[in-house]
This record gives structure tokens, sequence and C-alpha cells, in this order.
């Protein structure tokens, strides 16, 4: 009976015009197709046995048409679209009546909408970047003709650091001493060292070479006559940094076994040790508060201890979203810019200026890294800071700036005093420059295999000494009654040169 019933069904539906054929193209549907059956042409309704429903595929029957094309085909599926069905597809539609509106002019017309509002926000951000840029460069051109109109009226040249002298003679550096540090090979444990002339010490990261401490520790050594007094154990991993203190008898060491450590250099007995979250990388003391140090972290923080009080760091400076290693930190002691903290990361150098409430701004320094070390002399109120090679600059640099405040923003920047080219590799992470006596700058050159020597004053080259295996991992300028040394430190050897102007 079912049979017959949609075999008039189907006449029914090939007298309106409604082909049902086994192909999937659509069927072609006239202006009631929104409130008719498209199997029995007839009106469905919202309740009964004709209600209206859904296949998975989202074409609309009543529900009895369905039911009875369901049942009469083996291969179950849609009437109109041919996909496969179950009856278990079906969904009744709770609607009093539904049409169909054609929206795909809509849809192309919202879509160029969306489009066009893209492109207008390219463009406000790209009119934005430039306007800024703009405003930036007024700023400098009025700067640059504010010290123009000074010069011109005889201002205080000294303000800008403009040193008027004649031109250094050429520096002849001779080996005065080398002292064996490590007689492994490939040994790069040796990372840093510190001098104090006052104390008449020599300070070495060395690994133990007894096996009854294996961990790291520091070579002391004397300088009047270069002999090693005596080895202090201090942590089981290399140490990473170290720093003398400017007038008291110690010395902070960084390890990455996640530990800071105060150590007495007279008699080599451990004062503070301290454990950190993140692996200690940099570390220094404030010349301004000699109860305060600082340690660059890991993870990219700066924090500041009292070591009156070392429970925690009294303060912690970070950059949101910036995780990059610190490499170098220092305090700026200087009445231009005072209670400021000198921050060189992996990529980004900052400083940070200390508020009357404690809290600090930071400003981004404008040097290209990535970055090597970071130096500051408290003699010239110079900064030198070392970056290795990057894809817009195919070689190393050594930086000689000074720190600078503007007044329009109020910000703290920095002015590049002489850019000094270095190789064009850089391997290591190393301290590889230094300030050196009479206003000379040391560098490392890879590519020449050697320490060069450049003069502030003029910027040029002023002098060269070799590298032993071309391995430069720390280097310190020293000025003893007895001359003016250069002094740096390979995986094996600390090497003093001492130099003599002709």
């Amino acid at each position: 009976m079912d049979v017959e019933i949609f075999n008039e069904v189907e006449d029914s539906a090939e007298d309106g015009g409604l082909e049902l054929s086994s192909q999937s193209a659509p069927i072609p549907f006239d202006d009631d197709d929104g409130s008719t059956c498209p199997v029995c042409l007839e009106s469905w309704t919202n309740c009964g046995d004709h209600r209206i429903c859904c296949l998975k595929c989202g074409h609309l029957f009543g529900y009895k048409c369905i039911v009875r094309w369901l049942d009469s085909q083996t291969k179950k599926s849609c009437p109109t679209c041919k996909l496969p069905v179950r009856k278990s597809d079906l969904r009744f539609i709770y609607a009093k009546k539904l049409i169909a509106i054609d929206s795909i002019e809509l849809e192309s017309m919202r879509e160029q909408l969306e489009n066009a509002l893209m492109q207008k926000n390219i463009a406000l951000q790209s009119v934005s970047k430039y306007i800024s840029r703009e405003q930036v460069l007024q700023s400098e051109i009025e700067q640059l003709r504010k010290k123009v109109q000074e010069l011109t009226l005889g201002a205080n040249r000294s303000d800008f650091r403009i040193s008027v002298q004649c031109p250094i003679n050429r520096v002849r550096l001779y080996m005065e001493k080398t002292i064996e540090v490590c007689n492994k090979n490939s040994c790069r444990d040796c990372r840093v060292f510190d001098i104090s002339e006052s104390k008449n010490i020599i300070l070495i990261a060395s690994r133990s070479s007894t096996d009854l401490f294996g961990g790291f520790g520091l070579k002391k050594l004397s300088l009047s006559n270069y002999k090693q007094v005596k080895f202090i154990p201090l942590h089981k991993g290399p140490i990473r940094d170290m720093c003398l203190h400017p007038i008291d008898n110690k010395v902070l060491t960084v390890s990455a076994d996640r530990k800071f450590k105060i150590i007495d250099t007279d008699n080599t007995q451990t004062i503070f040790t301290v454990n950190m979250e993140s692996a200690p990388w940099s570390c220094s003391w404030n010349p301004k508060k000699s109860d305060e140090l600082l340690v660059g972290t890991q993870n990219g923080t700066v924090n500041i201890f009292d070591i009156r009080n070392l429970n925690g760091p009294v303060h912690s400076l970070n950059i949101p979203g910036d995780f990059n290693p610190v490499v170098s930190v220092a305090t700026v002691n200087e009445p231009l810019c005072p209670d400021v903290v000198l921050v060189a990361k992996l990529t980004t150098a900052w400083a940070f200026e200390c508020n009357s409430d404690g809290t600090f701004n930071r400003y981004l320094l404008p040097l290209e890294g990535p970055f090597l070390s970071m130096t500051y002399e408290e003699k010239s109120k110079q900064m030198l800071v070392s970056s290795r090679p990057n894809s817009q600059i195919n070689f190393a640099r050594h930086t000689v700036a000074y720190l600078e405040r503007t007044s329009e923003p109020d910000t703290i920047s920095c002015n590049i005093v002489h850019a000094f080219k270095g190789g064009c590799t850089a391997k290591l992470l190393a301290k590889t420059s230094c300030f050196l006596p009479n206003n000379i700058v040391a560098g490392h050159h890879e590519t020449r295999k050697s320490i060069l020597l450049y003069s502030i004053n003029t910027g040029e080259e002023v002098g060269s000494c070799p590298t032993h295996d071309n391995l430069v991992l720390d280097m310190k300028g020293l000025d003893t009654a007895s001359g003016k040394f250069l002094v740096y430190l390979n995986e094996k050897k600390i090497e003093f040169f001492k130099f003599n102007v002709s």
C-alpha cells in the first residue's frame, strides 16, 4: 500500500515539474519552496504526521513523506542531494513558516566591507608609525640645532663629551707575563676573572684541580709576583660571572648551580650563600650603595639585593614578555642620571631609573644586538657595549656611548661616540672588550685573530696584540705603578700585555 501511494506521489511530483533522479544535481524549486514539501508538493505543518523535519544534510521535508521515501529505498539517501542518511538523522524543525532568502550577494558585500576595513586599519597603522617617526626626527633635529647654537656661542664642550686633544701615538704591547690556569684540552671553565690593585690580588674562576672537591671555585693569585696563593672552592656548577667589591674585601660570584655567593677575599671564607629560582648569568656591585648588589638571571630578571637582609630581593627589574637572559648589568653613578641600572640582555639594552617612591621606569636604548657584554666606566661616564653580527650588520661591533636625558619626551637615551668594527664572527658569549688607560678601548677581532686598540678621542686604531688560539673569554685594563696593562683570559691561560706609548 505504501509503495502504491509513493508511486502516486512520484507521478504527481513529475506532473508538477519535480524530477527525482539518481543524479546529485539540485532540484529546481519555484517560489513556494519555503512552504511546501519537495516530495509531495503540499504544505507542511508544524505538528502532526506532515510536520516539517530535516536530514543531516540540511534539506527539509514533510515527516511522513521522507519516512516513506526512506522505507522504500534499499540504500537510504536524501531525495534532493543523494547523500546517505538514516532514520535517526531526522530532526523536527520548530518553525511556523520557513522561507529561504538568497544572501549570496549580501555575504559578498559583507566580505568586501571587512577587507576594506582591514586595509584601512593597516593604512592607519602605517600612517601612525610614520607620524611617530617624524616626531622623533623633528625632536632630534631640534636637539641638534640647540647644540649647534650652544657650540657657536662657546658653550661648555665637556657637557657633550667632546675631547679636544692631540691624536694619541701608536701603542706597542709587550708580553709581560703568562699564567697557566687550566691544563686540560677545550677547557672553558675559566670564563671570568677580576683584578684589584689596592688589594694586590687576581681572582680567576676555575675548575678544582683536586679530587677532594670536584666543583668550581676561584684561584687567588698575588698581583705583585703572579703566584697562586690559594684555591677557594665555591660552586658545583661553572662560575658565570664575578665582581670584586669596590671598597670592601668581598667578591661576588654567580654560578650555573643557581646560587650566588659573597666571599671574604682576606680569609677566603664564604660569608653568604643565596639560592635562586633561575640560574644567574651576571652580577655587579652598586658603587653608590656598598651594601647593594645586582644579579641578572637566565629568565631575564635583574634582582637587587641588600646584603643586610638576603631573604629576598629588594627590587626585581624585568621586561614583560622578554625572558632573554641578562648578559651584563651595571649601576650608573652619575649626577645626570642618579640611581640608573644598565641592563644588557641577549637582544635588547635597557636603562632602569629609580623613582623617589622606589619604583623604576625603563627605557629602551637605541643599540643593535645581539649583545655579548656591557661595561660602564665611572671615570669617563661612558658605556662600552659589544655586539654580535646580525641579519642587518654582518660584523661584530664595540660601541662607545654615553647616557643622555632628553626633555621631550622625558626619557633616558644614549648617544654613540664610536662604533668600532670587530670580526665577521663572534663564536662565544664572552666579554670581548674593555676600557684601557689613556682613553683607549680594546676589542677582540676574530677575523684578524687579534685584540685591537682604538682611541676614543680620534676613533682610530692605535695598536694590537695577538691572541693565542684566537679565543678571548674575558679582558680588563689595569693601571698600576709599574705600568699600564691589557689583561685577557683564554681557555688555558691569563696573559698580561704591558704597553708603552711611542
